[in-house]
């Protein structure tokens, strides 16, 4: 069990958990001169078989980050507050930090009581219990004293009956770094308070955002060595690996089994505002996750008096999943404006109507999956199991027999699957099958279209419509051609356009005799641009009634065909050059040139050096009937 001490700076939480445990968690030099906490300090306890942390966060305004890093990952918080002083105003923000992300459990420590009488004891218990109380708790007081050890037994009996953490079924292991060193002959060493999953010695992990790999060595779990560790234990971790080394490891960083390294660049949350602040839309701000701080940019999905659902636009990879704790501080005053918990953090990249999106943050808020995937099919008629187990640290079959439930259907392979209302299902595949046809209408030269183009029709994600592609293919209502995809009725034939007009290429290309004109002459001769003029002699290439023998000139293949029975009627044993080959033909040296690099790209000619030799039958090889 963990419990974060918060409060005031100097009311008392360093020597509340010396008091406690014996320990001074005031580990810095400075922390010592000054009598200051400054970073987070940790001490443990052995209770009647059962070992409880701290965890001190510093009270002092200047650092508000140290203390976000420690509480946003503690689900008991004991707010202490001196007699002699009552509240101050880190005690506000601090209460108002913990109702902003929800902390579950939180109780109240009235320190220094030997210091004052009772009625004013008693009276800034009364104070305390209400701002609890309006911050939506109902948090036992304890008065006590840490030079008395008066008050402690009954608080040690508070943190003893707490409830244990959750433990979700087959969770991915995740930790987030809040503090690193190295110990001599040990090596690199992280510590945290462990978020989801399991941690064993021989593990094998990934530091993420940086995806270096790491393996545990050794394991402390609330300070003592230990074979495993789990969800809520306080932990530290003797890694290795071929790129870890302190210079790499910082605090915010996360220790992830690999499959969750997914480190995302944006997020959607739903946040409460701090009493009196608003969420200024496009505003920069400050992000804390875990023991980290990231700015970023905000933007307003949905806002009322109380809070509402943000996307926030990161300045760098962050490894956050459903459910995880942020705060968010203004960029100028760093002052906490809101905080609460994150929604998607896999935001779609295609952009939704603001109504929508909000729609399906509802219901991806929704803490039960069933209730995600219900409220997501009503949203939008579709669910990516795959992506909400991802999001959720979830294992994706135990999601998948959710749609049977809704009267949804399942499409695509295990471990990808993706629900479908019926009737979203028919739209999705209608808009498939109907773009295809419509490209077969307006393209009919072409063999069909490429997997991609087909997918951004769809008017969903992507991967709702692969699967939706891949079960036309399955019943080959699509059809892949090559690189492409098609209706299997669709046959390519040129357009009706482009059939009127082959007669004048046809004469023009056949007029010219072994010297075909050049692109820009066929545009002038049928009134084209040059550009339009080489994409219809395209389309005839495709077709085979036309060969492109260089960038700018097309020939009939039976023009080809003879000037390759010219090259044959050359070849001898000793070969021939390319200026025999234009004494024959007297087509022009360059002509000349293109054409042989043409044969020998088709393999009826090789050189070797100056000289050409014949390697086939010219009609064999272009398919023409000999005259």
């Amino acid at each position: 069990m963990i419990v974060g001490l918060a409060g005031h700076v100097d009311h008392g939480k360093t020597s509340l958990i010396r008091a406690l445990t014996g320990i001074d968690t005031d580990r810095l030099p400075e922390e010592r001169a000054r009598g200051m906490t400054i970073d987070l300090g940790f001490a443990y306890s052995d209770r009647a078989g059962g070992i409880v942390g701290f965890v001190d966060v510093p009270g002092h305004e200047r650092f508000l980050h140290n203390m976000l890093a420690g509480v946003l990952a503690m689900d008991r918080v004991l707010l202490v507050v001196a007699a002699d002083d009552g509240p101050m105003p880190q005690t506000l923000e601090h209460l108002e930090v913990l109702r902003l992300v929800g902390v579950p459990h939180l109780g109240v420590a009235v320190s220094k009581a030997d210091r004052v009488p009772p009625q004013r004891v008693a009276a800034v218990a009364a104070e305390v219990a209400a701002l609890a109380l309006r911050a939506g708790y109902e948090a036992p007081v304890h008065a006590v004293s840490s030079l008395a050890g008066t008050g402690l037994e009954a608080l040690w009996r508070w943190i003893e009956g707490a409830p244990p953490a959750p433990r979700p079924a087959k969770a991915g292991f995740r930790m987030a770094i809040d503090r690193s060193f190295v110990l001599p002959g040990i090596g690199p060493v992280v510590t945290g308070t462990i978020a989801a999953g399991e941690v064993r010695a021989g593990d094998s992990l990934v530091l993420s955002p940086s995806r270096l790999a790491a393996r545990v060595r050794s394991l402390r779990v609330q300070d003592r060595p230990a074979e495993h560790a789990g969800v809520g234990d306080r932990c530290a971790l003797a890694i290795s690996g071929a790129r870890i080394e302190r210079a790499r490891l910082r605090r915010g960083d996360w220790l992830v089994t690999p499959d969750l390294h997914a480190p995302s660049t944006a997020l959607d949350a739903h946040v409460r505002l701090a009493d009196g602040r608003v969420l200024r839309h496009g505003g920069p701000v400050h992000l804390h996750h875990g023991a980290d701080s990231i700015p970023a940019r905000l933007r307003v999905w949905d806002e009322d008096e109380a809070g509402g659902f943000v996307r926030l636009q990161l300045a760098r990879p962050v490894p956050v999943l459903h459910g995880d704790r942020v705060v968010l501080r203004d960029d100028a005053t760093g002052r906490v404006v809101a905080g609460g918990h994150v929604v998607d953090p896999f935001p779609p990249q295609r952009r939704r109507p603001r109504a929508q999106r909000v729609m399906e943050l509802s219901a991806l808020a929704a803490p039960d999956p069933l209730q995600a995937v219900s409220g997501l099919l009503a949203a939008n008629g579709w669910a990516d199991l795959a992506l909400l187990a991802r999001a959720r640290n979830r294992d994706p079959a135990g999601l998948e027999a959710l749609p049977e439930a809704l009267g949804a259907i399942l499409l695509g392979p295990a471990g990808r699957r993706v629900a479908l209302a019926a009737t979203a299902r028919q739209e999705v595949r209608a808009r498939l099958l109907s773009a295809l046809a419509r490209h077969h209408a307006e393209h009919p030269d072409l063999g069909g279209m490429a997997r991609a183009t087909l997918l951004a029709t769809a008017g969903t994600e992507p991967a709702i419509a692969d699967a939706m592609l891949g079960e036309l293919l399955a019943e080959n209502a699509v059809v892949p051609q090559g690189m492409v995809l098609r209706l299997p009725t669709h046959r390519p034939r040129l357009s009706p356009a482009d059939e009127a007009i082959w007669p004048q290429v046809l004469e023009l290309l056949a007029g010219a005799a072994l010297r075909p004109p050049r692109v820009r002459e066929v545009a002038e001769v049928l009134a084209l641009e040059p550009d339009a003029a080489e994409a219809l002699l395209a389309r005839f290439e495709r077709f085979g009634r036309v060969l492109r023998v260089a960038p700018n000139r097309f020939f009939l293949p039976e023009t080809v065909a003879a000037l390759a029975r010219e090259a044959a009627a050359l070849a001898e044993p000793d070969g021939f050059t390319a200026a025999d080959y234009n004494r024959r033909t007297g087509i022009g040296r360059n002509v000349a040139i293109e054409v042989l690099e043409f044969l020998d790209a088709l393999g009826l000619t090789r050189r070797t050096g100056e000289l050409r030799h014949m390697l086939g039958d010219p009609d064999e090889v272009l398919g023409v009937t000999p005259p």
